[in-house]
């Protein structure tokens, strides 16, 4: 699977998108997930979850194990607002993934 498969999953999965939607996608192989995991436990840290069973469960919820594609899609203009809609495409299996953020 490449970016604009990705990104063509999301569109069909959801089949709102309005036309001048701007979208992109970031891979998440095995590199990105280590980092991205230790910056959700810092946040998680931070914010008072001091218990590292939980912290653990937290991030476990909010960040998947396996590779995927970060689909985003900007809607609006200036005048109106950019609203960014954030969804995560499974690698292996193409199915988007159910929303933790």
């Amino acid at each position: 699977m490449d970016q604009k498969a990705a990104i063509m999953i999301v569109i069909e999965h959801f089949g709102d998108i309005k036309p001048g939607t701007k979208c992109s996608a970031v891979f998440f192989d095995a590199e990105r997930i280590r980092r991205e995991r230790e910056f959700h436990a810092k946040l998680y840290s931070e914010n008072g979850v001091y218990d590292p069973a939980i912290r653990r469960d937290m991030v476990a919820a909010n960040v998947p194990d396996e590779p995927y594609w970060l689909v985003s899609l900007k809607t609006g203009n200036s005048e109106t607002g950019e609203r960014t809609r954030l969804h995560r495409v499974d690698a292996r299996t193409g199915k988007v993934l159910p929303e933790h953020f």
